[in-house]
């Protein structure tokens, strides 16, 4: 049945025409006779010019019907060459695509992080039409370090990258605001995990100034974030109370915090404490 043309012969006793051919050598391999004055034959296709060739000389109108076999397969596949081609391209395309990012979805309790999660996954080379992440552990440790972040993962189907991040606490959603000094001192360390950090160690600060401003520089320009920052202000104090010795100290360190070189000595009303105190600014940070 490979490689087998169907032909439709017309004429008086065309019938006797599968005789002529098979003396001829030509191998008929069906005959049919749907008409009195007509019969379809099959032949092979290699033969063709062969029986035409012997036909010819005869009263007989002979016409393809149509291919069989191999050749009917190839010749369909010939004329829908544009078909198939645009299929397969179209396949590659999809198959390409699903291994480019199209989109990145945030969601979880921390969906409010859309903004440092994109900017993250950005600086990481993980941008629209770019290929997916081979390695997602380093975007998932920084998003871990945003606040309160407990949990983060990366998934990919399809062209959609979802990153699920889950908060602790998501009903204290942070503001975006500066990182200020609560009481008037010299900056003793600075932390700065996010944040333009406005003071260095060793400058002296008052009450109230920005030591971390809520902005960073972007390739657009400034761009507003999460401050993640620990500041920490050395001042020197002087306070007397009464009571006892233990109880003086006692008392400095509850108002001021940690105490550093400091000296207890007794007054006319109790005991007098000087020394320095340590203070320490943090927002989203211990």
């Amino acid at each position: 049945m490979l490689k087998r043309t169907q032909l439709f012969i017309e004429g008086l006793s065309a019938y006797r025409a599968a005789d002529k051919l098979n003396r001829a050598g030509i191998p008929v391999y069906s005959v049919q006779n749907p008409q009195k004055s007509g019969v379809l034959l099959e032949v092979a296709s290699k033969d063709l010019k062969k029986v035409f060739a012997i036909l010819r000389g005869s009263c007989y109108n002979v016409k393809k019907v149509r291919f069989r076999g191999l050749t009917r397969l190839g010749k369909n596949c010939f004329k829908r060459i544009g078909l198939f081609a645009g299929a397969a391209l179209f396949s590659i395309a999809v198959l390409a695509m699903q291994s480019r990012v199209l989109r990145v979805d945030v969601t979880g309790s921390g969906a409010y992080y859309r903004e440092e999660v994109t900017r993250i996954l950005s600086e990481g080379g993980i941008q629209t039409f770019g290929a997916m992440p081979k390695d997602p552990a380093p975007f998932t440790a920084q998003i871990l370090s945003l606040p309160r972040v407990s949990f983060c993962s990366l998934s990919q189907k399809g062209g959609v990258l979802t990153v699920e991040v889950q908060v602790s606490d998501e009903s204290a959603l942070r503001e975006r605001a500066p990182l200020t000094a609560p009481v008037a001192g010299t900056v003793e360390e600075i932390t700065a995990v996010r944040g333009t950090a406005c003071v260095a160690v060793g400058d002296e600060v008052s009450e109230g100034q920005i030591l971390v401003d809520c902005a960073e520089q972007a390739e657009g320009g400034m761009r507003s974030v999460i401050v993640i920052a620990r500041v920490k202000l050395a001042r020197t104090f002087c306070a007397e109370y009464g009571g006892s010795e233990e109880s003086a100290l006692m008392q400095a360190r509850l108002e001021y915090g940690e105490l550093r070189d400091y000296t207890v000595t007794q007054s006319e009303n109790g005991y007098t404490v000087q020394g320095t105190a340590i203070a320490v600014a943090a927002l989203n940070m211990r």
